[in-house]
C-alpha cells in the first residue's frame, strides 16, 4: 500500500511538472524572441539585443491604446460590480416569483457569441450616438463581464448568514446600515475575485472594442493587430513580455491585499493549508 501510494505521488509529481514546462514554455520563448538581434520574430534567436525595447518606447500608440485599454476595463468592472451586486442582493435576499428567469437571463452574455454581441452592441451605441468611444466600449464590457460578479457575488450572499443582519436590525440599523456594515464587508472576498477575473477578461477583449471604437480609441490588442500587419519584428513580444509584468505585478498586489485581510489568506494557500498539507 506504501509503495502504491509513493508511485501514484511520483507520477502526480511528474505530471504536474509536465504541466508547468507546457506552461512556462511559450513565455520563455516570447523572452527569448524580445532579445533577439533579427529584424523578424525568430526562434532561438540569432544574437542579443535590447533595441527593440527601445523601439518600443518610440511606439506611442501602445501607450495610449494601454492607458483605453486600463480606462476601459476599469471602467467596465467597477460598473459590472455595482450593478451585479445590486441585482444579486435583489435575487437572494428578495427573490420574487421569475426571479431564476431573471437571473439566467443576466447570465445569458457569458455564452453569447462575442462578436454577436458587438454587432448588437453598435446598432444600439450607434442609435444612443455613443458608438466609437470609450464609453460605449465600457457599457458593452459591462455587460459581458457581468455573469461573472452575479455568480460569485450570488454565491457568497446565498452562503451568508441571516443572523448578523437580524441582530443588526433588531438593534435598531436601517437596510442601507445593514448593508454597508454587514453584507458588504462580507463579500469583499467574492467582489475582488470576481472583479479580478472581469478585468483580466475585458483587458485583451477584442471583438466588441474591434466594432465599437473609433481610431483614436483603440485599445491595446487592436493596436498589435494593427502593427503586426505592418511590421513582424520582436516588438510584440517585447509588448508581450511588459504585459506578462504587468499581470504579475496585479497579482503580487491582490495577494497583498489578500492578506491585509485577516482570514482571507488561508483560502489561497496560506500559511495554515501549508502547514495542513506539509507542504
Amino acid at each position: 500500500m506504501v509503495k502504491s501510494n509513493r508511485f501514484t505521488k511520483l507520477l502526480l509529481y511528474i505530471f504536474a511538472g509536465a504541466v508547468a514546462v507546457y506552461l512556462l514554455l511559450p513565455l520563455l520563448m516570447i523572452l527569448l524572441t524580445s532579445v533577439g538581434s533579427g529584424s523578424a520574430s525568430t526562434f532561438p534567436p540569432e544574437g542579443l539585443t535590447l533595441k527593440w525595447y527601445a523601439n518600443l518606447g518610440e511606439q506611442t500608440q501602445f501607450l495610449v491604446a494601454f492607458k483605453n485599454s486600463l480606462i476601459a476595463s476599469t471602467g467596465a468592472v467597477l460598473l459590472a460590480l455595482i450593478t451585479g451586486t445590486l441585482v444579486a442582493l435583489a435575487i437572494v435576499h428578495y427573490p420574487f416569483p421569475g426571479a431564476g428567469i431573471l437571473r439566467a437571463f443576466f447570465v445569458s452574455p457569458m455564452v453569447m457569441p462575442k462578436i454577436t454581441l458587438g454587432i448588437a452592441y453598435l446598432i444600439l451605441f450607434s442609435k444612443m450616438h455613443i458608438a466609437g468611444g470609450l464609453l460605449a466600449l465600457i457599457l458593452g464590457e459591462a455587460v459581458i463581464v457581468l455573469p461573472f460578479v452575479l455568480t460569485l457575488v450570488g454565491s457568497a450572499l446565498a452562503n451568508l448568514q441571516p443572523a448578523h443582519r437580524e441582530a443588526a436590525a433588531d438593534l435598531g440599523a436601517g437596510p442601507l446600515r445593514i448593508f454597508f456594515t454587514i453584507t458588504l464587508p462580507q463579500l469583499r472576498l467574492s467582489m475582488l475575485l470576481s472583479g479580478s477575473i472581469a478585468f483580466v477578461f475585458t483587458f485583451d477583449q477584442v471583438e466588441a472594442a474591434l466594432l465599437l471604437l473609433r481610431q483614436d480609441s483603440y485599445t491595446l490588442p487592436i493596436q498589435l493587430f494593427l502593427y503586426m500587419e505592418k511590421w513582424q519584428d520582436p516588438t510584440i513580444a517585447v509588448v508581450s513580455v511588459v504585459l506578462i509584468a504587468f499581470a504579475l505585478a496585479l497579482f503580487m498586489i491582490i495577494k497583498l491585499v489578500l492578506r491585509s485581510v485577516p482570514g482571507l489568506d488561508s483560502l489561497f494557500g496560506g500559511r495554515k493549508n501549508k502547514r495542513r498539507s506539509g507542504l
